[in-house]
């Protein structure tokens, strides 16, 4: 098999589903191949400490308040962990290592460029559209990826 090193961006849209499907049948049978099934969260998409008083409420403990630190890290590990459960759903006897991830960025596109630079990824997997695209158009995501990165990117429904 020629691509080893396989990622797919996940946001929890149907085509982000269909692209961890497409990528595991790719890969799924070598034992020696890795699929990265990451979630990148764009810092921007919760309020920073000077705008809520330097302290927020944790979010899946009604009551307790943590730093703004704390509770991206809670964020985070709480979207690991969901994703983790949805990547063995699928699995599907694929045979491939898969690593699940959940990082901060300052937008989705350089979240996933800084990844596949990092770990060496030859195949970016991704939906068409995400959560929120217009129906029947690439997604501003996906364009971003596709101009951004020096390997491959599959694009699927």
């Amino acid at each position: 098999m020629f691509f080893k090193n396989v990622m797919v961006p996940y946001d929890e849209s149907e085509h982000a589903m269909s692209a961890l499907h497409i990528a595991l049948g790719m890969v799924g049978d070598d034992p020696a191949a890795e699929v990265h099934v990451v979630m990148i969260v764009a810092a921007g998409a919760i309020p920073t400490p000077s705008l809520m008083g330097g302290a927020f409420e944790d979010p899946f403990d009604n009551g307790t308040m943590m730093d703004y630190d704390n509770m991206m890290g809670a964020v985070i590990q709480r979207m690991r962990s969901d994703m983790e459960r949805v990547v063995e759903d699928a699995r599907d006897g694929a045979q491939c290592k898969i690593t699940v991830t959940a990082r901060l960025a300052t937008s989705p596109v350089e979240g996933i460029a800084e990844y596949v630079a990092d770990n060496s990824v030859d195949l970016v997997v991704m939906g068409r559209r995400g959560l929120g695209a217009l129906r029947g158009m690439l997604g501003s995501v996906s364009f971003g990826v596709l101009r951004s990165v020096d390997v491959p990117v599959l694009t699927v429904k």
